[in-house]
């Protein structure tokens, strides 16, 4: 499973090229309610229809963090916070799903590096080596 940030899934609805050129695989990509509903918002915002965006988010599987990626979470965020990121709860609780799982991120976001997370180029995302 490759988990999908807001950030990257903004992008790729958009047709922005940076996202377009990393493949998705079908079926295989999902995310978190949290990011969901980021989408939902930045596109409500725009004018555009809760609903139209809802049907383009399909590709995407609807995922849930488990109670230890949350407790995992609330460390990720109060970590990076003393490290003064801006790392949102939301991006935290993302992180210690794709760490947990041992999956990859699709994000454009640069505060997951304070989440323990190391980009391995283009906007992909693993957990970082010493987490494991």
């Amino acid at each position: 499973m490759t988990f999908i940030d807001s950030s990257f899934a903004i992008e790729w609805l958009l047709g922005r090229s940076r996202a377009n050129s990393i493949p998705l695989e079908g079926g295989s990509c999902g995310m978190l309610g949290h990011q969901y509903a980021e989408i939902l918002i930045f596109f409500l915002k725009a004018g555009k229809k809760g609903e139209e965006v809802s049907q383009q988010l399909e590709y995407f599987e609807f995922m849930a963090a488990e109670k230890e990626e949350w407790k995992d979470a609330g460390e990720l965020y109060l970590k990076a916070r003393k490290e003064k990121s801006k790392a949102s709860l939301a991006d935290a609780v993302l992180a210690s799903v794709v760490i947990r799982r041992r999956e990859k991120l699709l994000s454009f976001d640069q505060d997951f590096k304070s989440l323990n997370l190391k980009e391995t180029g283009g906007g992909v995302w693993v957990a970082h080596p010493a987490r494991f």
